[in-house]
């Protein structure tokens, strides 16, 4: 049904601003595709749509179309470099017009009205296979691998601060907005005393393989803080200032990464100091996850492959389920055979993306890594 409108009066730009204003985006994650998964999901989107006195507007169907709009740039802050953003925000715009071609489907998870608005939450599906054609037209390169879970420390003394619960709350929601899952020590007596060792990188190797079988993460951000009190030696200044050190522990290198800003004054609401910590701790998460985008970003038709024997393949039905549980696997794009003989074949397996995640997949199959660039072994009953 077309929609004509020849212009606003005054109670229609009163709406238009009230929507707007109520709009809210509170902590949402996304979930790439994974194993037989044929979407991305951003679930926990919230809105707030005014209610209106016009019969002919459905509150729940503009919060919906909002919700869409919102799930898609938070997909895209997932999926591509702040620097590929902003390079390709026109392409970006005119796919975002067609957004329902790309959708799967959308769920109002919950709906809630006021006298005032109607707040709905709800969870988006995008088609992963239109997803990816669609940036693959466009020569638009995209990272399918999510951040991975994160132990997130502080330094002890920072824990007693004022300031700690806000700073956590900002750093969790930033962990939300990007796809991170974050997790906190427990702070018992074998934390405490193993905790220690994230303080001396001789030990860091050490300390990421306890993190790992403790709490099943693969990196941490030690967080340490240094505060200025505004006292007189700093009268040029705005006020009491702090400055963050997050030192990020992963396999194989550690990162140092820095921000400093005026601290809330005391007398600002509680709403006002919450957006300040919020939007200076998404931005230095930026600073942190691009790099990790730019290094997951698979390029447009750049297949890489992975070579399996399969032993005692001579039920052609257990091999065939096999095959098609192989492209099921999230990044996979095919499936050949390359050698065969009575009893055992070699397959092909050509995907985009994280070959580590490509072959953990296999790993669930049953394949076994040979290791130095031989093939993965499947031995069928």
């Amino acid at each position: 049904m077309a929609c004509h409108v020849k212009f606003l009066n005054y109670r229609n730009v009163c709406f238009l601003v009230l929507f707007f204003s109520g709009l809210f985006l509170f902590p949402v994650s996304t979930i790439f595709a994974q194993n037989g998964d044929s979407f991305y999901v951003v679930k926990g989107i919230i809105v707030h749509v005014p209610q209106g006195n016009d019969p002919a507007k459905n509150s729940s169907a503009i919060g919906l179309l909002e919700a869409q709009k919102i799930a898609f740039k938070l997909l895209l802050e997932k999926m591509l470099s702040a620097r590929e953003r902003k390079d390709r925000h026109l392409f970006i715009k005119e796919v975002q017009r067609n957004i329902k071609d790309l959708l799967s489907r959308s769920i109002i998870v919950s709906e809630r009205r006021t006298t005032r608005d109607l707040e709905l939450t709800v969870t988006i599906h995008f088609d992963e296979k239109k997803i990816r054609e669609v940036f693959s037209t466009a020569g638009v390169s995209i990272c399918q691998t999510s951040y991975p879970s994160t132990l997130l420390l502080f330094e002890e003394r920072s824990i007693a601060a004022p300031y700690y619960k806000s700073l956590t709350q900002a750093f969790e929601r930033a962990g939300h907005q990007y796809g991170i899952e974050m997790v906190q020590p427990l702070r018992d007596v074998e934390d405490l005393a193993t905790l220690a060792l994230s303080e001396n990188p001789a030990h860091f190797n050490e300390f990421n393989r306890w993190a790992s079988g403790r709490y099943k993460t693969v990196k941490t951000w030690k967080i340490s803080v240094e505060e200025e009190d505004g006292s007189e030696s700093r009268k040029g200044e705005n006020g009491p200032w702090i400055r963050l050190k997050v030192v990020e522990i992963g396999d194989d290198e550690v990162t140092y990464y820095f921000t400093r800003f005026t601290e809330p004054k005391n007398d600002e609401k509680n709403s006002v100091k919450g957006k300040k910590w919020n939007e200076k701790i998404l931005l230095l998460a930026q600073r942190i996850i691009d790099p990790w985008i730019v290094s997951h970003i698979m390029e447009p038709g750049d297949n890489d492959h992975i070579d399996i024997s399969v032993i005692n393949s001579n039920n052609l039905d257990t091999l065939d389920e096999l095959i098609e549980r192989m492209k099921s696997l999230s990044g996979v794009d095919s499936v050949s055979f390359l050698e065969m003989s009575s009893t055992d074949v070699k397959l092909r397996l050509e995907y985009q993306g994280s070959e580590a995640e490509v072959k953990k997949g296999l790993e669930a199959l049953g394949a076994s890594d040979q290791g130095e660039g031989l093939d993965m072994i499947i031995n069928l009953p």
